[in-house]
């Protein structure tokens, strides 16, 4: 009876063994798509992000320039603390301060400036680990951040 019981219990640990084997080699085929995929996430949410503040520092400028003519080079500064705005390269504080409202994230750092042609200069919006920059073509580009 007690050689029987024996039996059964290592049994059940060869069984549980088996199947904690099995789910750790199904994890190690997976995980390399999983990992991809939420790579993918971030960095299609980091794209998302980055239209939405230029979106927003668009419309932005447009509001702030109801109300005030505002100097092109118009450009807004992104830091862990908050932005700050540029005319011409100098730094404006405006009688009543407008605060950027985005439905995402702000940046953690970078910068969008509206240039003197009306394109738009983005250089090293950061969200999460991902730093994003606008090419020449008017591509945005977003490659992670490994700092």
């Amino acid at each position: 009876m007690k050689e029987e019981n024996i039996h059964r219990k290592t049994i059940k640990r060869i069984e549980y063994s088996a199947i904690m084997v099995f789910f750790l080699i199904i994890i190690i085929i997976v995980w390399p798509s999983l990992s991809k995929m939420f790579y993918n996430m971030r960095h299609d949410s980091a794209i998302t992000s980055t239209k939405g503040t230029i979106e927003t520092v668009k419309s932005f400028y447009v509001n702030v320039n109801l109300t005030n003519e505002v100097a092109l080079p118009f450009k807004v500064v992104f830091t862990k603390d908050g932005y700050t705005y540029y005319e011409n390269g100098k730094k404006v504080n405006y009688e009543r301060q407008l605060n950027i409202k985005n439905d995402g994230e702000l940046p953690k750092e970078g910068s969008v400036e509206i240039q003197t042609d009306g394109t738009v200069k983005v250089e090293n919006l950061t969200f999460g680990n991902f730093k994003c920059n606008q090419t020449s073509e008017q591509n945005l580009v977003c490659d992670k951040d490994d700092n």
